[in-house]
């Protein structure tokens, strides 16, 4: 296939099936390379970013001190995967009850030796895990379940903090946004989440995210 580069305003081009393409060029005859693309869009449309929700999730309630072993949800990646899970925004949010003021979200990077010995095998009922892009026939590979017990002190470290506008449902949430693609979750690797905060009114959190997924030469 020839490629011709012209400078000209953008071509739209449907497919690659013509004998010669016109390519993008400046007026100094420079390829031009400056990103037109939305910074999701590739992920979206290749069907590979994925969206949890859990409006229908039971949520389970803070704790008032550090966590070591218990999470309150974990992010499992199967050991048969085949992919690599990369988490681009991650939070808690209140499904019931009044929290406490001053909410931190902690996280905790599980290795195959820190994640519990018995593997989940399923989401917790109410998550939903659903393809960015609605055409796609891709299915999620992520599990997502509550109350799990990590192995061995994988440690645990403040991720998102609490939306300081109110303390009840609609108007609590805790969320990362600058994530984007920092963490990864590896096959039989996993992500614990735990809700630390003052006591509240029966308050209950479940998780949300957005993450993508794809096959990765991991080091």
């Amino acid at each position: 296939m020839l490629s011709e580069l012209i400078a000209r305003r953008f071509p739209q081009i449907k497919a690659f099936s013509e004998a010669t393409v016109a390519q993008r060029a400046t007026s100094l005859l420079s390829t031009a390379v400056a990103q037109v693309e939305g910074e999701g869009d590739e992920a979206t449309r290749g069907g590979i970013r994925f969206h949890m929700a859990s409006s229908a999730a039971t949520g389970i309630a803070p704790v008032q001190a550090l966590p070591t072993t218990a999470a309150q949800w974990l992010l499992y990646n199967p050991a048969a995967s085949g992919i690599t899970i990369w988490i681009d925004t991650i939070g808690m949010w209140l499904v019931s009850g009044t929290a406490g003021a001053g909410a931190t979200v902690l996280a905790s990077i599980c290795k195959p030796t820190n994640v519990p010995a018995t593997r989940p095998v399923a989401s917790a009922s109410g998550i939903v895990l659903t393809n960015a892009n609605p055409a796609s026939v891709r299915s999620s590979q992520l599990l997502v379940a509550a109350s799990q017990t990590l192995q061995g002190t994988p440690g645990w470290a403040p991720i998102a903090f609490m939306n300081p506008t109110g303390t009840v449902l609609g108007q609590t949430q805790m969320e990362q946004r600058d994530i984007r693609g920092k963490i990864s979750i590896p096959p039989d690797c996993g992500l614990g989440l735990a809700v630390i905060s003052p006591t509240g009114t029966t308050p209950l959190f479940a998780p949300y995210a957005t993450y993508r997924e794809y096959a990765a030469d991991l080091e």
